[in-house]
């Protein structure tokens, strides 16, 4: 079984921050947002595995895809098959609009 590298681009770290930075806040515990932040970059590291997983949205960029990582949560991502490697480009949480952000990135 093939497996790929998996890469968080910084805009992606940036949104796992601020994710965790807002549960903290919101909840006052640290450690579940730590915690949650935690199984959110887990599940992106399981596309090491399976890197087709979740919807193609080719019309926003080539290549895209978007995984609901949880209810609220989804990646989007990008995969290289040559080189075997997952880049993580964003992780949109809760009202979050990926298809605005990344639609707009595409037309500069």
């Amino acid at each position: 079984m093939k497996t790929y590298s998996v890469y968080f681009m910084p805009d992606a770290i940036k949104d796992l921050e601020n994710v965790y930075e807002y549960i903290a806040e919101q909840s006052g515990f640290h450690e579940r947002a730590w915690n949650y932040m935690e199984k959110l970059r887990f599940r992106c590291q399981e596309l090491e595995t399976y890197p087709a997983r979740g919807r193609q949205r080719n019309d926003l960029m080539d290549g895209l895809r978007v995984y609901p990582l949880d209810k609220r949560v989804v990646a989007a991502f990008i995969v290289d098959e040559g080189e075997q490697t997952v880049c993580i480009l964003g992780i949109f949480y809760g009202g979050g609009d990926y298809e605005v952000l990344l639609g707009s990135s595409q037309k500069k």
